[in-house]
């Protein structure tokens, strides 16, 4: 982890891409020191070389490609967030979307929730040694009703494949009559990869705003597990 958060002792941000298009991470081959060792945020420097080849051949090509990046926040402390309003993954999903291209957010298990039973799914907690709770997964992403759990904080989301593109499209005119659309210029045929460090600070001040909000609520009262 390199994202150190100033002022917040033990919380760590770090964003990474997981998917370009038809590359996706394997992640049995998941390396932290990898990610800020290549152009594309990757936690697998062996890989590095075919997402570079993927996307020369899309620019060559004139296309663009989708990706989908996510966010990890280590440190988090139990407690933050809200049951209902001011819910911990509905804010978080709201920064998330309010990146340019984005298109769709996830938290924790997110969508692949839906494949799994109720059994498989449920984050089992057991008291540990040193009398913190401690869980046998991370299916929820960090968060239970809206509220930080103290385990890692997990976002995921998707980033559409830029319009701007040199391969025409077609479209219509204000008259309604038809027309082709060719942007030329300088274009990044996978945006998903500047939406890394944007992700990161929009972790960074949401959890930042809750923590105060916590601090301002609930200041040094809090129970054995919070």
């Amino acid at each position: 982890y390199q994202r150190r958060v100033h002022g917040v002792p033990g919380l760590e941000i770090k964003g990474y891409m997981t998917r370009m298009g038809e590359m996706e991470i394997d992640r049995s081959r998941f390396d932290w020191d990898a990610i800020e060792q290549n152009d594309f945020w990757i936690p697998d420097a062996g890989a590095v070389q075919d997402w570079e080849d993927y996307l020369q051949g899309l620019r060559k090509a004139h296309d663009s490609v989708g990706a989908v990046v996510e966010v990890v926040a280590r440190g988090v402390p139990a407690g933050i967030g809200a049951p209902v309003y001011g819910k911990l993954d509905t804010e978080l999903a709201a920064a998330m979307m309010s990146i340019n291209a984005v298109k769709g957010v996830e938290i924790g298990e997110g969508m692949n929730a839906a494949c799994l039973k109720g059994s498989e799914n449920a984050d089992e907690i057991f008291m540990g040694n040193d009398g913190a709770p401690v869980y046998s997964s991370n299916h929820a992403g960090g968060i239970l009703g809206g509220i930080s759990t103290g385990q890692d904080v997990v976002v995921r989301f998707a980033v559409k494949p830029t319009s701007s593109i040199l391969t025409p499209r077609k479209s219509i005119r204000k008259d309604g009559t038809a027309t082709e659309v060719i942007t030329k210029g300088r274009h990044d045929p996978c945006v998903g990869i500047r939406a890394v460090p944007v992700a990161e600070a929009m972790m960074a001040c949401v959890i930042l705003d809750h923590l105060l909000l916590h601090r301002g609520q609930i200041g040094e009262n809090q129970g054995l597990i919070g």
